[in-house]
């Protein structure tokens, strides 16, 4: 296989774990990005979820993840059909 491909494949795995990360390791990826954790209020912890960040964090991982996922698998596949 071409050294491309292993490249596009490197870069794919970086994108999928950011993206895992983002939507399913919201509390890491928030204090990375400097955002305060939920709150721990029993009032507002039942609420948690309407925060605006919760829910860009979990589409935006979702999609990069799905991204990664793609291209990774899409170079890999089409290289190995060539051989």
């Amino acid at each position: 296989m071409p050294g491309y491909v292993f490249l596009v494949d490197i870069f794919a795995v970086i994108l999928a774990i950011t993206g895992f990360s983002m939507a399913f390791r919201q509390s890491f990826v928030r204090r990375l990005i400097g955002r305060p954790p939920p709150p721990t209020s029993p009032l507002v912890a039942a609420n948690r979820d309407e925060e605006p960040i919760t829910y860009v964090l979990r589409i935006a991982g979702v999609m990069l993840m799905i991204f990664g996922i793609a291209i990774g698998g899409m170079v890999t596949l089409f290289n190995l059909a060539q051989l």
